[in-house]
């Protein structure tokens, strides 16, 4: 036999072997069964830029939440609202337009990522919204702000004060204890502490006034001092019995704005959710950044506390401004993001039921690759996840990318005189974000009712040259 054939029959009882053992024992493992572990949500990965890029070949996940009917979406200055929403809307508005009237004090809640932070977009939202309906103050505050982060307000303070954010897992407080602001401030035991608020001359006109002051103390396990005085003048002198429940305290002031400090003592940690400086009537909007988050985090909040100080707050409607930590993941439809929307979007209608919810979509965002300055190509994708599970929920979704230009525009704010965003090329700066706020509420205005206030813009004054790019 020569050796070619020996070869060839050699072959041959290879792949019968093959065949008869493929047959005898299946090979268990078919690629269309493979999925991905992405990171959980509850592992807090912060992220606050676009450096690194993560990518997410494989999407497996489903939507926990059942199928709604289709609905008619009017969409009016990229702002899409659906039926449900325009219904909510068109009553937020007339309440507004009867808040003065009616001695009620309404609240917009703006919860964001980093590109809200330092009330860079919400001070204009409040601005316009408080010159249109009335109000002033710059709403809830926390009581430490070490590194003055909100320009809206100057806050001092002394003693062992600790800042407890949701996010931040080195001071994370085990009974969750963080309220609708995802943070809180705490005084340790038996040390007595101070803080003094006092108007910021870097706020806007309408923020820069206030005359209610109310504190939301979470449950606390003996007796609390408060003292208060303006200048050498006691105001206020309370004694507040342990609670195992939310406890709100509240002052009325006639003169605007005084420049109150308060002395706090007690045995036991004291946890102060939130201060809120606001107008007797009237709307306030609150700032709520939290930086390095794609979502608020509401699944490590304590429930019952997030209800409870909701209940206390005359809540008109919420602003939903996350996405940037979500860019440096590129995914084929972001089908992952959706799932962890979805279930902050069901923890907002249990703790906040029936309340209207504007989603903001995703700025545009640029980097270098390979020497040249572009805008990601997957930002549309993260805009689309956000828009399709925003209208699932019966929410109204703006569309911030589109708004400003789309892909590239961050390219042309940055390079803008002045400039509307910064060299990073993903945070505005004030003037962008102040123009950001007047896509927004000049969106809003297009929906409501009244064809005689739709043309309502953010700028009373003359527009700057910046304005018209």
């Amino acid at each position: 036999m020569n050796q070619q054939l020996r070869i060839f029959l050699y072959f041959i009882c290879i792949m019968g072997g093959a065949a008869i053992l493929s047959r005898t024992f299946p090979f268990p493992y078919q690629p269309g069964n493979w999925t991905l572990n992405l990171p959980r949500e509850e592992e807090n990965i912060e992220v606050d830029s676009a450096l690194v890029l993560q990518t997410i070949e494989v999407d497996t996940l489903e939507i926990p939440i059942d199928p709604v009917p289709k609905d008619t979406v009017i969409t009016k200055d990229h702002l899409s609202c659906p039926t449900l929403f325009i219904n909510q809307l068109q009553d937020l508005h007339q309440e507004l337009l009867n808040s003065t009237k009616d001695n009620r004090n309404i609240r917009i809640l703006h919860y964001g990522d980093s590109q809200i932070e330092g009330d860079r977009i919400t001070a204009y939202i409040r601005e316009t919204f408080q010159n249109r309906f009335g109000g002033c103050g710059p709403g809830l505050t926390t009581v430490y702000d070490p590194q003055r982060i909100n320009p809206s307000v100057w806050l001092d303070s002394k003693g062992d004060w600790k800042i407890h954010s949701v996010f931040n897992r080195k001071y994370r407080l085990s009974n969750k204890a963080y309220g609708l602001m995802g943070q809180t401030a705490s005084l340790e035991a038996n040390s007595p502490g101070a803080f003094k608020i006092s108007a910021s001359r870097w706020a806007e006109k309408h923020a820069s006034h206030y005359q209610k002051v109310r504190l939301f103390i979470a449950p606390h396990t003996d007796t609390l001092i408060i003292k208060g005085k303006i200048k050498s003048t006691e105001v206020i002198n309370d004694s507040l019995a342990p609670s195992a429940n939310l406890t709100e305290i509240s002052w009325e002031f006639e003169q605007l704005s005084p420049i109150l400090q308060f002395d706090l003592s007690s045995k036991a940690k004291v946890h102060i959710l939130a201060c809120a400086l606001d107008s007797i009537s009237g709307i306030s909007v609150d700032n709520i950044a939290l930086r390095g988050q794609s979502t608020p985090m509401l699944h490590l909040t304590d429930g019952q506390l997030f209800t409870a100080m909701g209940e206390h707050l005359d809540i008109g409607m919420i602003i939903f401004q996350f996405g940037t930590n979500v860019i440096p993941t590129v995914a084929p439809n972001y089908h992952f993001y959706k799932v962890q929307l979805s279930k902050q979007f069901d923890l907002l209608k249990k703790y906040l039921p029936g309340i209207p919810v504007i989603v903001v979509g995703v700025a545009d965002a640029a980097r270098f690759s390979d020497g040249q300055l572009q805008s990601y190509e997957h930002l549309s994708r993260i805009r689309d996840a956000q828009k399709a599970i925003a209208l699932d929920y019966n929410f109204a979704f703006f569309d911030l990318y589109e708004a400003m230009g789309g892909n590239g525009s961050i390219i042309k704010w940055t390079e803008s005189d002045p400039p509307l965003a910064l060299t990073d090329y993903i945070h505005f700066t004030r003037l962008g974000g102040k123009k950001a706020a007047a896509y927004l509420t000049n969106a809003i205005w297009q929906h409501f009712n009244s064809p005689s206030e739709t043309d309502t813009c953010l700028f009373t004054q003359k527009p700057a040259p910046w304005e018209s790019y």
